[in-house]
């Protein structure tokens, strides 16, 4: 068995207020796109689980698939068969981009089939909850309102395609956590997701585009730029380029949205020969 799973972008990000339970309640846009890691799920002989990952820094049982599969597992008094799972990594890691989260949804989804478990995308969704706050959203894809932590979700019409330029400075990678604990939510701007929301309901892509040209669209994204420099640099080169660059989640990755295939490709030549990760990709409906 071979399964994708897809990178997620924000478009706009709110964070409302820090909650008891020390995480924060949240609005945000979430979007589907092209750029994914690939799992590969074969059967082994006896029990137990075998896993790697191409990136030998995510080997362990720490990482999110296997803790995935051992939440599944546990759902079942049965015997279940033995697998090896491949995690094969294009998403960069620790970019605001949900890779890890991704990767947990596509592991549960696809042994949820192979362990033949027959269990719903409700109980999916909540398993995935208990592990990370994207998971839920990794399992349906496509475009969806989150809210509370960012694990209730609400589809919405699918985003018309865009091409989606990706670019973080090499070797910057930020955990969600510490950004979160660094916020100031006195000083943080509060974008008005409730436009975002009218916008992509009425699948208006000029609405959306103008959107984002607005100056604040991630409540997260001042204060990650003011403690990483070069994000400024990749912020005003970005917009050099033609594009409109806007911070996805945590950080530190920008997207820009563009109708210009031969404006992307360029872009993202350009960036790439000036030592930035850069990716061409592409919205998404749901592919679940």
């Amino acid at each position: 068995m071979v399964v994708k799973a897809p990178a997620k972008i924000n478009l706009g990000l709110a964070v409302l207020k820090r909650r008891s339970d020390g995480y924060h309640d949240l609005l945000s846009i979430m979007q589907q796109v092209s750029l994914a890691d690939t799992l590969t799920i074969e059967p082994v002989r006896g029990a137990g689980l075998s896993f790697s990952c191409s990136d030998p820094s995510l080997n362990g049982e720490d990482n999110l698939v296997c803790r995935a599969a051992a939440l599944l597992a546990a759902q079942t008094r049965k015997a279940l068969p033995g697998v090896k799972i491949d995690l094969y990594k294009n998403i960069p890691v620790e970019a605001g981009l949900g890779g890890g989260s991704s990767d947990a949804a596509a592991a549960l989804s696809a042994l949820n089939r192979y362990w033949r478990l027959d269990l719903t995308a409700q109980t999916l969704g909540e398993l995935g909850s208990r592990l990370g706050s994207d998971i839920p959203f990794c399992l349906q894809g496509g475009t969806a309102l989150a809210s509370g932590r960012g694990e209730v979700l609400q589809p919405l019409p699918g985003l018309s395609f865009f091409w989606v330029v990706l670019a973080v400075p090499a070797g910057l990678g930020l955990s969600t956590a510490s950004v979160f604990r660094a916020l100031n939510l006195e000083g943080a701007p509060r974008p008005p997701i409730r436009r975002l929301i009218a916008a992509v309901q009425r699948e208006s892509r000029e609405e959306i585009v103008n959107w984002l040209e607005e100056r604040h669209t991630n409540s997260l994204e001042a204060g990650v730029v003011a403690a990483y420099p070069r994000l400024m640099a990749l912020k005003k080169r970005m917009r050099e380029l033609g594009l409109v660059p806007v911070m996805s989640g945590s950080g530190p990755t920008f997207f820009a949205l563009t109708g210009g295939a031969r404006l992307a490709g360029n872009a993202v030549r350009i960036l790439r020969d000036e030592g930035y990760r850069a990716y061409l990709c592409w919205t998404e409906r749901s592919t679940r």
